[in-house]
């Protein structure tokens, strides 16, 4: 399936499997008043993003790639929990000039190059391929294997013309190794896990929303993977997921209610999911040039509560997790 319809409008709603392709030459994109935009006039409304994180036992790894059509942007952070300490590195190239987000879903190949800064994502056969490099000298190198989990594949309308395609795994089993603050090398192992985030779409003008990840073993050995928004992908279905090895389950509608400065309380409309998230280091990002910006956090946190699903409960205890909360007007 091309997302894309031969109409020039994308097919909406949860897909079992994800698309063979997104043509979006074929897209018809118009403005409010009805008219059409072609060329860099469209391109410059398309917006995409890759981001990866990867949790290993004591450390957390978040990456991005992301092009907004006036900018291309790149991110890398790696936290470690037990000395509280952070490697964090990020750049923009003014035009997207030196970075490209390839949204296929099958497969595709992007890049990020900024001086010292390159990141390289490639995904084919099921496999995600990560690799990060500063000056020449490779900080990490990972293979994300996909198979084995249910993807999250959602296409919802936006705004008045617009639309958002975005595809989710979590609880993923990864290899390779990176580099700590120490220069250590340190390899994943079986108990590390990855999720991933593929997003395009004509996005809202001006946007906002909260976003929680989560993945972890529980106490039953079972592998656990959570995604939870609010504010975006909500105007036919939502992409509130959870992942019990694999299998995905459908979550109702999301309330995030931020109750101090490191405090959250996350509950659902059904009231089947409870959760309290502490917050620690967060990756900010304050940008106001009043055509366009972007005020960006993304918190390390410490999630806790219970979540019914069927006739089951799952329980957390203090599990990783990521926080977010992003205003941008692009």
């Amino acid at each position: 399936m091309d997302l894309i319809q031969a109409n020039g409008q994308p097919h909406y709603g949860r897909f079992s499997s994800l698309p063979n392709q997104i043509d979006i030459q074929r897209y018809e994109y118009r403005t409010p008043y009805g008219k059409v935009l072609n060329g860099w006039r469209k391109q410059l409304k398309y917006k995409k993003f890759k981001f990866c994180s990867i949790q290993h036992q004591h450390y957390t790894i978040g990456l991005a790639i992301a092009d907004i059509g006036w900018a291309g942007h790149a991110f890398v952070y790696v936290y470690d929990h037990i000395h509280n300490e952070v490697m964090d590195w990020n750049a923009i190239n003014i035009l997207s000039m030196q970075t490209k987000v390839d949204e296929q879903p099958l497969f595709n190949q992007s890049h990020f190059i900024k001086s010292e800064m390159q990141v390289d994502i490639e995904h084919a056969n099921g496999v995600r391929y990560i690799r990060v490099s500063k000056y020449g000298e490779l900080q990490l190198s990972a293979r994300i294997f996909c198979a084995g989990t249910d993807p999250l594949s959602l296409c919802t309308p936006t705004g008045i013309n617009g639309w958002t395609y975005t595809q989710k795994l979590t609880t993923l089993g990864c290899e390779g190794f990176f580099k700590n603050k120490r220069g250590q090398i340190v390899q994943f192992n079986d108990r590390t896990f990855a999720s991933l985030d593929d997003t395009c779409g004509f996005l809202r003008p001006e946007t906002a929303w909260f976003w929680l990840s989560c993945n972890f073993w529980d106490t039953e050995k079972n592998r656990i993977g959570l995604n939870l928004a609010s504010g975006v992908n909500e105007s036919f279905g939502n992409e509130n997921c959870l992942w019990v090895n694999g299998v995905l389950y459908e979550l109702s509608d999301i309330l995030f209610e931020h109750q101090s400065d490191d405090l959250w309380h996350i509950r659902s409309l059904d009231g089947a999911l409870d959760l309290t998230v502490h917050t620690s280091w967060r990756r900010y990002e304050n940008l106001n040039l009043r055509l366009v910006g972007s005020q960006f956090s993304q918190w390390q946190a410490k999630i806790s509560g219970s979540i019914r699903h069927k006739e089951q409960e799952v329980i957390l205890l203090n599990e990783y997790g990521l926080l977010e909360r992003h205003y941008a007007k692009w």
